[in-house]
């Protein structure tokens, strides 16, 4: 019999090594790879974006404000073209594998390439396009919530606004008084017990 006496270094070099074929695996063909993937390619990424804020240097802002261009991108693509995608064999593990490559830290990780080359030559030349359609839509949007509000406030100075503003009350009023007996009936069982 066979008896393996593993220092604490190297039983979590195992555990670590074991987890990432593990990961491996699973994302090649596993149930729920999609969830996987998304998970390692959010959560990290969210709560150093979350350090990098917090922290007084400036480049790491700009590390991961560049991944979030590259992952919002690669999100908006995904969704277009996920019914071709889909019938790529091991596509999350190959997806997982292109995000850990945008959000290795070292200075000229996947998402700095990807910016630098594609996006950002795309962006800059498109830029005023981009701002006057933007533009457009943000004016068309505060316009439908101006007129929304303006029909809200219409709505509750007219009778009907009115109404249904003190049927509310009452109907809140009545339903704490129901908790509240309730709430007391309980503990006057409590007390008889």
């Amino acid at each position: 019999m066979f008896k393996f006496d593993l220092t604490d270094q190297a039983r979590s070099r195992l555990l670590i090594a074991s987890a990432i074929a593990l990961t491996v695996v699973w994302l090649a063909i596993g149930i729920g790879s999609s969830l996987l993937c998304s998970v390692v390619c959010f959560v990290y990424p969210a709560y150093k974006s979350f350090k990098a804020v917090e922290s007084p240097q400036g480049d790491d802002d700009t590390q991961w404000l560049t991944y979030w261009i590259v992952y919002s991108t690669f999100n908006i693509l995904e969704y277009f073209t996920d019914l071709i995608l889909f019938w790529i064999p091991m596509y999350n593990l190959l997806k997982c594998l292109f995000l850990l490559w945008c959000m290795w830290p070292i200075p000229n990780n996947g998402a700095t390439i990807v910016y630098k080359k594609i996006l950002r030559p795309f962006l800059l030349k498109n830029e005023e396009k981009i701002d006057a359609k933007l533009d457009k839509v943000t004016g068309k949007v505060n316009k439908y919530v101006d007129d929304a509000r303006r029909e809200v406030a219409d709505f509750s100075e007219s009778s009907a606004g009115q109404m249904i503003a003190a049927g509310s009350k009452v109907a809140a009023e009545t339903a704490s008084q129901q908790i509240d007996d309730a709430l007391n009936e309980d503990e006057d069982k409590d007390k008889d017990i």
